[in-house]
């Protein structure tokens, strides 16, 4: 085998692919890029270290040579805790999925019955469908589909009726702030030993810019979620909680149980990414909220419908656009991509339509998009889809693409 011709191959498929990304509009709502200053704390000679811990106690750690590593992870939770004006935090979980089925393992026991939404994650579901066959009995919490929301009406006597253990909020098409007290105060007269869950993975960084919703202060036990996404930090997960008492139930689930390492390089760059926040969350998540709005009005303008029209499309990063007039969601998304635009297909509530695409700003306004550009994205999103002269569409994409290359909200690394 020639080494030397691989190595060039690898090579070359990764300056391929920085430069499609680099001259593309990124509108993924679940991916974002870090600040040079986050990326610059990526430490690579920590992720070839352990940092095994047990319980919630850092500096009880299972390897040798852990002293400074223990004072990053303190200084990482300290700026958390800070951000986030929560008393426990654990940065173990490599994913916001891992936090997720972690605390749902350990705050669940066998039997036990777990509302959750579908276009959640559903972790109870996967725990009891999975070969380890975890005895939770998950049911669906009811979605107002119109409406984008959890459908309270029918969701409040689903907990009188079932008294569940666990209810896990949150959802992958996140577009308005879920009903957090109304929730809470319903599982307090029905079961008092019930907890409440909120995964926050889509919209943690509206929620550290104080744009969103608080979840902790409004009732939920535990908040679960990525580190990426609107947050814009390095891939990984996050749990945070006011009890200790469920912090330390939660942390034997993580570690050893789900993982041992947990990749101790992002740390610096998770520390970094809470500074960021601490210095920049109200405009930042402002930034965000106001461009997904005037890109909804934009598109909304050229004839596109979306969920939510009438409660103002949106409180979040994320719009979903109904495109059945073009076509199918998956060959669209294709077409879409072609003409250098990555977004995902989305399913749409049937009350609405059938294809539509879940788009998301955070990317594109962490690299300089204001709401002044939203109608000539909304004018490619419309040709693209329409099929208008795709390459011509591709040229103005990138051109686009290439004017919104500065960083928004970063520190200097100097």
């Amino acid at each position: 085998m020639n080494f030397g011709q691989k190595v060039k191959e690898v090579n070359s498929l990764l300056e391929q692919h920085r430069k499609f990304r680099e001259n593309c509009l990124n509108l993924i709502a679940s991916e974002n890029t870090p600040s040079p200053f986050v990326e610059g704390l990526i430490a690579e000679d920590l992720d070839r270290r352990y940092g095994n811990y047990g319980g919630i106690d850092l500096y009880n750690r299972s390897y040798q040579g852990n002293r400074f590593i223990a004072q990053i992870e303190e200084f990482a939770h300290e700026l958390a805790k800070q951000l986030f004006n929560v008393t426990h935090v654990d940065l173990r979980p490599l994913s916001g999925n891992i936090a997720g089925i972690g605390t749902t393992f350990a705050l669940g026991s066998p039997g036990d019955t777990v509302l959750e939404l579908d276009n959640g994650h559903r972790y109870a579901h996967k725990l009891a469908s999975s070969p380890l066959k975890v005895e939770l009995q998950s049911i669906s919490i009811p979605w107002d589909g119109v409406r984008s929301n959890i459908d309270l009406d029918q969701t409040l006597p689903l907990i009188r009726r079932h008294r569940p253990k666990l209810v896990i909020i949150g959802s992958g098409r996140f577009l308005f702030p879920q009903p957090v007290r109304e929730l809470k105060e319903a599982m307090r007269q029905a079961n008092p030993d019930s907890l409440l869950i909120y995964d926050a993975a889509h919209v943690m960084g509206l929620i550290a810019g104080r744009r969103f919703q608080s979840p902790l202060q409004e009732g939920a036990d535990v908040l679960i979620t990525s580190t990426h996404k609107t947050l814009a930090g390095p891939q990984g997960g996050m749990i945070l909680t006011n009890d200790r008492a469920i912090a330390e139930r939660i942390g034997p689930a993580i570690a050893p149980l789900l993982e041992s390492n947990h990749h101790l390089g992002r740390l610096p760059a998770l520390a970094a990414t809470f500074m960021e926040w601490i210095a920049y969350g109200a405009e930042h998540a402002d930034a965000i909220i106001a461009n997904a709005k005037a890109l909804a009005g934009a598109l909304h303008a050229r004839g596109i419908p979306l969920v939510g029209t009438e409660l103002g499309f949106t409180e979040s990063h994320t719009l979903l656009p109904i495109i059945d007039q073009f076509g199918e969601s998956k060959p669209l998304a294709d077409r879409l991509e072609a003409c250098h635009i990555v977004a995902g297909a989305s399913d749409i509530p049937e009350e609405l339509g059938t294809h539509g695409l879940r788009i998301g700003v955070q990317e594109v306004t962490r690299r300089g998009m204001t709401e002044a550009d939203a109608p000539e994205i909304a004018d490619c999103i419309r040709d693209a889809l329409s099929g208008h002269d795709l390459e011509a569409v591709k040229r103005r994409v990138i051109a686009l693409a290439q004017r919104l290359n500065q960083f928004r909200f970063a520190l200097d690394a100097a």
